[in-house]
């Protein structure tokens, strides 16, 4: 898997932030999964009302947190895009000077 920490800004200054924030919100994921299997296994043995909306109250954040990861990437995707687009156009470029 990709370590999105390692990779750098590339001419957007919000591409690093974006990165951290893909970061910070893997690991917020990470952490609630973890949760969910601890509450998981309670409501497994409890069948309890509250074990119930407590599985249902961490599967809403989970969706919640998905959701942000998702256009996170998708926002990110589009910029490395634009950027194999500049680049692109520069060796486009370079190619009809070299003629």
């Amino acid at each position: 898997m990709i370590n999105w920490q390692n990779i750098r800004n590339f001419n957007n200054p919000g591409n690093e932030d974006l990165a951290n924030f893909i970061n910070e919100q893997k690991l917020e994921q990470k952490r609630i999964m973890e949760l969910f299997n601890e509450k998981m296994k309670v409501f497994a043995t409890e069948r309890s009302f509250e074990s119930s909306l407590d599985i249902l109250n961490i599967a809403i954040q989970l969706s919640n947190l998905r959701g942000n990861l998702i256009k996170s990437f998708e926002q990110y995707s589009r910029n490395l895009e634009e950027e194999v687009l500049k680049l692109n156009r520069i060796i486009e470029k370079y190619q009809k000077n070299q003629s």
